[in-house]
């Protein structure tokens, strides 16, 4: 990881093509938290890992699972969880997917060290604080940031069965290894959603193991919907579920 220190935010160019107008820069000047790209790891062809740092990331209050939304340019937001935050040193990190022609996609492809990055937040999504264990974690690409935000909390990942549902196998493995989660399964998402009776076996296998106390369910809606109603039918409670659609076929980013 580059640590060096990086120059004053107000010197800081944003991007090519990203440069905002005159009201959105009055809007990153009163809202936003102005940020540094301090190194962008590519983990493979389908991963980014993104270092930001700043002065305006200090002494922040940051609970594992809460998000923040990173200004694009024009008006065009997307929003990551951060996999860590240290206030003292005004640093966090992000894992960019890189699964679509869209904002994310281009905007994490363009990005350059010493890159502006305004942002908001952190904000409430999930508190993983608060995930009582054992629990069962399913997602997906868009949630591996969130899986490993778990490492942030006192108990990290004790405790916790992991279940993805992904198009990018060894990308995925190999990614999920890097930030330290070995001990995931794995399934092949079909485009026809043929795969989601095999999900929804391993997720019964899953409870069949362990009797979860709680359940992390986030991702892509139609997967999330389809998991929880084979758990409700075997008699887990909405009081089990910490539940957030980060996507829908077809619609822009949920979450």
């Amino acid at each position: 990881m580059n640590n060096r220190h990086s120059p004053a935010v107000p010197e800081s160019t944003p991007p090519a093509g990203n440069r905002p107008g005159m009201v959105e820069f009055a809007m990153q000047k009163l809202f936003a938290r102005q940020a540094l790209v301090d190194s962008i790891e590519e983990l493979n062809p389908k991963f980014r890992l993104i270092t930001l740092n700043g002065d305006a990331l200090k002494n922040v209050v940051w609970t594992p699972g809460d998000k923040i939304q990173i200004q694009l340019g024009g008006w065009v937001q997307r929003t990551y969880t951060p996999l860590d935050w240290e206030p003292d040193e005004g640093r966090t990190r992000i894992l960019v997917y890189l699964h679509a022609e869209g904002p994310g996609t281009r905007w994490a492809c363009s990005l350059r060290v010493g890159d502006a990055c305004p942002l908001f937040g952190p904000r409430r999504s999930i508190n993983l604080t608060q995930l009582r264990r054992p629990a069962v974690f399913f997602g997906d690409e868009t949630t591996f940031g969130l899986a490993r935000a778990l490492r942030a909390t006192t108990s990290e990942t004790e405790g916790v069965e992991f279940l993805f549902e992904v198009s990018t196998l060894s990308e995925s493995v190999q990614t999920l290894e890097h930030l330290g989660i070995a001990n995931a399964q794995h399934c092949v998402r079909a485009d026809d959603d043929a795969h989601l009776p095999e999900l929804e076996t391993r997720m019964l296998g899953l409870l069949d193991s362990q009797q979860p106390a709680q359940f992390v369910l986030a991702g892509r809606s139609t997967a999330i919907q389809r998991i929880r109603q084979a758990l409700r039918q075997r008699s887990c409670s909405s009081a089990q579920f910490h539940t957030r659609a980060y996507w829908a076929p077809g619609k822009k980013g949920l979450d």
